[in-house]
């Protein structure tokens, strides 16, 4: 069976002031940092000893350099690769190598450690080696057999409404024209791949069903020219439908 399972920072700093009672221990996340100012207090007081231990969400990795850390943790390393995104691999190396350089930049040692579920992906093997080569060359096959940028573009069409089924409704007769649309044509229309409509990864935002349909072209110029016959089509189609249509090209967010 299937299980739900969480660490978040608040957890883990109460965990850790119960295992670690003598430790000075301060929270860094959204939650901690509304405050005006509170950012920089944090900060100021690890960086100048007053905190032994800084518990935090990745803004903590984030370019700041603290020279007396000799000890950096990451739990749940691997959070990041189940997300919906050919980009997973590559954002978990990005920020383990982020987290871990925040080891060892003064005169002393420092030492990493990684908790995950999966300890052989190339992603997590890669970063806890520093081998950005055989990282590059992994993630660089599988984007070719998968037909990933930058093998090919990618456009992503996200549908949102306050009706659900009106949202559904509107993305999947876009989805179906579409389909009907590079049927028509013979050559071009095998150098298009679309995916979808499925509900996005963050299917309600802000009080908004959302949905989205993913479009993998081999070259440039019927990519292009397929988007801008959705985009006049989706005009005539979604008006005074409740439903808002954006075009993303080559996102970088696929959320």
């Amino acid at each position: 069976p299937m299980k739900a399972f969480g660490f978040g920072t608040q957890k883990l700093e109460i965990e850790l002031q119960r295992l670690l009672p003598l430790a000075r221990i301060a929270r860094m996340d959204r939650d901690s940092t509304k405050r005006k100012g509170e950012t920089f207090r944090l900060l100021k007081d690890f960086n100048e000893g007053k905190t032994d231990i800084l518990v935090g969400t990745q803004m903590i990795t984030k370019g700041y350099d603290f020279p007396n850390v000799t000890l950096v943790g990451i739990v749940s390393a691997d959070l990041s690769l189940g997300f919906p995104d050919f980009r997973s691999g590559e954002r978990t190396f990005q920020l383990l190598s982020q987290a871990a350089g925040r080891a060892g930049r003064g005169e002393r040692k420092g030492r990493v450690i990684i908790q995950t579920f999966n300890p052989g992906n190339y992603a997590i093997i890669s970063a806890r080696d520093h081998d950005y080569e055989s990282f590059f060359l992994k993630e660089r096959d599988l984007r070719e057999q998968l037909g990933y940028p930058p093998f090919s573009h990618l456009a992503c069409l996200r549908f949102q409404g306050n009706d659900r089924t009106a949202t559904e409704s509107m993305a999947d007769r876009i989805g179906r024209e579409i389909t009907s649309m590079t049927a028509g044509w013979p050559k071009r229309g095998k150098e298009i791949q679309i995916l979808g409509p499925v509900d996005a990864p963050m299917a309600r935002l802000k009080g908004k069903y959302r949905q989205q349909i993913l479009i993998k072209g081999k070259g440039t110029s019927i990519l292009h020219y397929l988007l801008k016959e959705i985009d006049a089509l989706s005009r005539e189609i979604l008006r005074k439908s409740g439903v808002s249509m954006i075009i993303d090209v080559d996102p970088y967010q696929m959320l």
